[in-house]
């Protein structure tokens, strides 16, 4: 009798995990993009020519999806805008990164959104941020006047920089 209890509590386990997994993986639902207030923190570029706002949506990220908004402006205070952002979630304590790669997109003017950024796990987390222009793009938002064209980042001109904001991850 208990060998035959054994082989019924077996079968009844894996019918209830095949039926709880459905064959699926579960996918955490994608964040809602809410980025209210000031940044929650702001740091300079690699190279300091750059000041990137952070914002992250939920304010305070949590283990699955997150998203992130970046404002990037230049030294005097304008929206850099026509940048390509490559972001990368890296957890540094344990020298990995997510398996996600998260889309980044201008919304505005040197306004950014990264999503979805996969904290799959408690902890500090680094956003690798590569930013980047080639020398053309932008070229059509610079104005005729003498300022916009000698602006350093916000107008035409080709750009490579970085940045790593990091988050604690509860």
């Amino acid at each position: 009798m208990p060998r035959r209890r054994a082989f019924l509590l077996t079968v009844g386990a894996v019918a209830l995990l095949a039926v709880g997994c459905n064959g699926q993986a579960s996918t955490p639902a994608t964040p809602a993009l809410v980025f209210p207030g000031a940044p929650a923190l702001t740091v300079a570029s690699a190279s300091g020519q750059l000041t990137i706002g952070v914002w992250w949506s939920p304010a305070q990220p949590t283990v699955g999806y997150d998203a992130a908004q970046l404002s990037i402006a230049d030294a005097t205070g304008a929206p850099v805008t026509g940048l390509t952002l490559t972001i990368v979630p890296w957890m540094p304590a344990h020298g990995h990164g997510a398996s996600v790669e998260p889309t980044v997109s201008e919304i505005s003017p040197g306004l950014y959104v990264a999503t979805p950024l996969d904290f799959f796990m408690a902890g500090s987390w680094e956003l690798m941020t590569a930013i980047s222009r080639t020398a053309d793009a932008g070229a059509s938002d610079a104005s005729a006047s003498d300022a916009a064209e000698t602006s350093s980042a916000s107008s035409a001109g080709a750009l490579n920089d970085s940045a790593e904001p990091m988050v604690e991850v509860p």
